[in-house]
């Protein structure tokens, strides 16, 4: 009876355990930069547009409110509808721009994101790993077991 449970606690023993800070990895791989650049690139040319709209709707309410109570009352009410027009274009551009980063932001890493991916699953099943646990996402309550960013660097080819 007991060498019948030591027979089946075996493979429950031989489990092997690994850890990666998989933000970490990310942040080492050498096009991470370059994408990085990219986004900030798109960023900066939107934050421009955002700002010269700023700026087109301030001078036209300077403007209107120069000579606000000095208009006819059709041309103030145009010149309001204009102006409420201006600053909804602002808040659908703001949203459009948001988005428009998260959409590039996902298309340029996601494939980075998965040769990191790829790699981490190849080094646990060519190193008999059970389990490995990312250490980045603050959930892991131990730390045990191997290391396996050099073996992951290693198979990207990262120093």
């Amino acid at each position: 009876m007991i060498i019948l449970m030591a027979g089946l606690a075996t493979p429950a023993l031989a489990q092997k355990f690994g850890h990666i800070d998989s933000q970490a990895l990310l942040e080492s791989m050498p096009e991470r930069d370059s994408l990085q650049t990219v986004l900030q690139n798109q960023a900066t040319m939107y934050d421009t547009e955002l700002t010269n709209m700023q700026t087109e709707f301030q001078t036209k309410y300077q403007s209107y409110l120069e000579a606000g109570a000095t208009l006819p009352q059709a041309i103030r009410t145009q010149r309001e509808t204009e102006l409420r027009t201006m600053e909804q274009g602002m808040q659908d551009a703001a949203t459009t721009f948001q988005t428009e980063l998260g959409r590039l932001e996902q298309e340029l890493f996601t494939p980075m994101i998965e040769r990191a991916k790829t790699a981490i699953e190849k080094v646990g099943e060519v190193n008999g790993f059970t389990y490995i646990f990312d250490v980045s996402a603050g959930a892991t309550l131990y730390n045990g077991g191997e290391d396996i960013m050099p073996l992951v660097k290693a198979e990207l080819g990262i120093k």
